[in-house]
């Protein structure tokens, strides 16, 4: 059996936007006027908008949907990268506790960032009072972190091999 819904006309079904490219063209000219209003005065009043050739039905029916648009256009997203080579032995030679060295497919987990923050210990106790057993246990820490880290044992041994000869050179 059929549906008399299936018959619809096109003008008949709702549009909806699915993106912020579908807004109105006015709705984008306010959202560009209240991004450059807020770069000059820090705020963005009804009377700035009319001021700015708006009128009072063009303010209520678009002022929520270009805040919305000025704000989307004027922040920025940021994502981090995964870890290459060259950025783990970087991270690995001068090790802060908050930025381990995460290449792809890896995860910030509290476990990582503990035996990380070990090395970093390890690692400025090293500095500070160089002895061998010292710098043994430095090593030791920094290849129980990287064994844990989804990369090739052969850049795994590039790294210690490089960190290896950063470390200060102890004699007993």
């Amino acid at each position: 059996m059929l549906n008399h819904a299936d018959f619809r006309s096109p003008q008949t079904r709702p549009v909806f936007p699915e993106q912020a490219d579908d807004a109105h063209p006015r709705c984008r000219e306010m959202a560009e006027a209240m991004r450059e209003l807020f770069s000059v005065g820090g705020g963005v009043r009804s009377k700035d908008l009319i001021g700015a050739g708006f009128t009072w039905a063009e303010i209520a029916e678009f002022s929520d949907a270009a805040a919305k648009l000025a704000y989307d256009a004027s922040v920025r997203h940021l994502t981090s990268r995964p870890d290459l080579l060259a950025d783990i032995i970087e991270k690995a030679r001068a090790p802060l506790p908050n930025r381990p060295p995460l290449p792809r497919d890896t995860k910030e987990t509290q476990a990582r960032l503990v035996d990380w923050g070990r090395y970093c210990a390890a690692r400025a106790a090293l500095v500070l009072d160089p002895w061998p057993g010292q710098r043994e246990r430095c090593l030791n820490l920094l290849s129980l972190y990287l064994n844990r880290l989804p990369i090739f044992p052969a850049n795994r041994e590039t790294v210690m091999r490089t960190v290896e000869q950063t470390l200060p050179q102890v004699a007993q």
